[in-house]
């Protein structure tokens, strides 16, 4: 009787251990897990959550800044068909806390809390203060020096800069210059070439506008750079006429390849050697590049085509980022000569 009763007070015991090892164990992996669990479940809530976005613009930026379009693209994406946009001006004291929170000096500016919107994934940046900002172009300086009809104010010497490294179209003397950044493989450039804006422009404002055409090859196009080249070439052996002869050529057939370019130059009297020649030395990939680097600092260029209007006695300017019809550039050039 007494072997019994210990077998089974024994048995009994080893129960009750392995019951209390259990819980000792359950508390110890909870005590030491829960943080990590509620790091988890608040990561998966917060990937999961609408974002908050706001815009913010600068009533003095004008067409350039003009949100409309965003907003309505921002709606179309089916995960953000019920988020509430927020809209801001610079003039607000909430804009300018943000902008300097952000690190973000251009505007217009759009603004995520996180960066859970799929479908914006590749084109959301993260910002200074651990949010996201939409990558769209943006070119408009609230703190730039402003004159009194709204425009930026160009330094006098970037401008002569500007003049002295260009090859002008149309009247050398005229009140207000059109730079166009551009890239002969761009097809938006081509889009603003073909659209007939650049001959609406001159018939409307004849002596008092000429247009200057500097190329700003990008990365990601494996022509714009040749190009490039191609197009200064031909200007070093036949001057600028046959240079905007050659760009108008390449965006009217859709075309920067260097074969088809350097055929075009040759019908316009050029040299076939000669500017073959030139293009595989790189001749001009110098300048190319200290151009594109002047005018990034100098307009925020960050994309094609960028248009720069300037005022040549005022010093006013605006940029105009795209490939926008004849109106945009209209109602710009008619405050400039006001």
């Amino acid at each position: 009787m007494e072997n019994k009763k210990s077998t089974n007070y024994t048995g009994i015991l080893a129960v009750i251990v392995i019951l209390l090892l259990v819980v000792i164990w359950e508390v110890y992996y909870f005590n030491n897990n829960s943080i990590s669990k509620s790091e988890t479940v608040s990561k998966i809530e917060i990937k999961n959550e609408l974002p908050e976005i706001v815009i913010i613009s600068d009533k003095r930026c004008g067409e350039e800044c003009n949100t409309t379009p965003i907003i309505t693209q921002l709606k179309q994406i089916p995960s953000l068909s019920s988020v509430e946009i927020k809209t801001i001006d610079y003039s607000t004291q909430e804009a300018k806390d943000m902008m300097k929170e952000s690190g973000i000096k251009l505007l217009p500016a759009v603004i995520f809390s996180n960066d859970s919107t799929k479908e914006l994934a590749w084109y959301l940046k993260a910002t200074n203060n651990n949010k996201f900002s939409l990558v769209i172009p943006a070119a408009f300086d609230p703190t730039a020096k402003m004159s009194d009809k709204g425009f930026k104010i160009l330094d006098k010497k970037v401008l002569e800069e500007i003049k002295s490294n260009s090859y002008l179209k149309w009247n050398k003397d005229a009140k207000v210059t059109w730079i166009e950044y551009s890239d002969l493989e761009c097809p938006f450039c081509a889009k603003l070439h073909n659209s007939g804006t650049p001959e609406e422009l001159r018939e409307k404002y004849g002596k008092d506008l000429n247009q200057v055409f500097q190329s700003f090859p990008l990365d990601f196009h494996k022509n714009a750079l040749p190009g490039a080249e191609a197009i200064e070439c031909l200007w070093k052996e036949k001057w600028s006429e046959a240079y905007y002869n050659l760009v108008d050529i390449s965006f009217k057939n859709k075309n920067s390849d260097t074969s088809f370019l350097i055929d075009e130059a040759v019908k316009l009297w050029a040299n076939k050697d000669t500017i073959t020649k030139c293009i595989d030395a790189k001749t001009f990939d110098k300048k190319i590049k200290n151009q594109q680097a002047t005018w990034t600092r100098e307009f925020w260029v960050t994309g094609t085509p960028w248009n720069v209007l300037i005022n040549n006695e005022t010093w006013e300017y605006e940029v105009i980022s795209g490939a926008y019809p004849t109106d945009a550039f209209v109602k710009i050039i008619d405050r400039l000569l006001k």
